[in-house]
């Protein structure tokens, strides 16, 4: 099964593309995209637009990630995050499409002053990984993640993705927030939820599961979300993680860092070695990521139905 990311809602001609292309098996919405409408009103659209369909949508949320919440020019300004945080310095913070940042100060958990050689802007919702020792993210599923849970259930979607899952914490805090926003009336069984693996922790966590976890009728579900994933352990403890992750849960997604050769304008010798390798550990389904699914979906989708016919999954 092939997944695509949804664009912001008011979009309606990308978005309804996207969906109704018959190679797209589900869709996925990143709640870490500001959208123009309330959380109500966004979900409403997508499933409005899916379900005639009968295409699944995944509503995906941020819980532990780390984002920036206020514009900043560092290292004028700190870095002021969404989450409250503890880590051994040096530390660095890699800031997406820049090099990594050292982190000098931490003020009241999420203020970073940085040092960097030369200025740059960041803003909110922009993505960083923190990368040091012992590191710590204080508190769970955001405000906004609460308010798409309960969007997600009044408009019958049952699918959640949980960004950066390290413990069964996480998935626990979920879960309570399914019981509360449903008032009992739907129970974990009936969802599918999506542990989306993207640090050592959870990788660690992943090692502690059984394929019994993951078996047919249990609503769980594993993602190597590789972006992520690659910045905080490297790229040379991937192909161990990306294994584990695979005989862990047959069902399991493999997301991102997918037909990287379209940000050149064709999709490459390299992109189709790294589906078939990928495919080799016993991976059956993709995600693209936003900028693929966003700025080269006519070109990935081609590709994806042109593959996939000649090479079944």
């Amino acid at each position: 099964m092939l997944i695509l990311s949804l664009p912001p809602v008011h979009q309606e001609g990308l978005l309804t593309s996207i969906t109704k292309h018959p190679i797209v098996g589900a869709v996925r919405y990143n709640t870490g995209v500001e959208s123009a409408y309330p959380p109500f009103l966004t979900v409403r659209r997508i499933q409005a637009c899916a379900a005639p369909l009968g295409k699944p949508v995944y509503i995906d949320l941020k819980g532990k990630q780390l984002r920036v919440i206020e514009w900043g020019l560092v290292p004028y300004k700190p870095i002021i995050l969404n989450h409250k945080i503890s880590v051994e310095l040096p530390a660095q913070i890699a800031l997406r499409g820049d090099k990594d940042c050292q982190i000098r100060e931490i003020v009241d958990g999420n203020k970073l002053y940085v040092d960097t050689a030369k200025p740059r802007l960041v803003g909110p919702g922009q993505s960083v990984n923190v990368l040091g020792k012992n590191l710590k993210v204080d508190g769970g599923l955001l405000d906004l993640d609460h308010e798409y849970i309960k969007a997600a259930l009044s408009e019958g979607i049952r699918r959640f993705m949980l960004s950066f899952v390290e413990s069964r914490d996480d998935v626990r805090e979920l879960e309570e927030a399914i019981a509360v926003h449903s008032k009992g009336a739907v129970s974990v069984d009936e969802c599918e939820i999506v542990f989306k693996i993207e640090s050592q922790a959870g990788v660690d966590f992943v090692r502690t599961l059984q394929p019994k976890h993951f078996s047919e009728g249990s609503p769980y579900r594993l993602m190597a979300a590789r972006d992520d994933l690659m910045i905080q352990i490297g790229a040379l403890a991937m192909c161990e993680a990306l294994r584990l992750i695979a005989e862990k849960d047959p069902k399991a997604i493999c997301a991102s860092r997918l037909l990287l050769g379209l940000e050149g304008g064709e999709v490459t010798m390299a992109d189709i070695s790294d589906v078939e390798y990928m495919r080799a550990l016993g991976y059956k389904h993709f995600m693209l990521c936003d900028e693929i699914s966003h700025e080269h979906a006519n070109k990935a989708l081609s590709f994806w139905q042109e593959y996939s016919t000649k090479n079944p999954f």
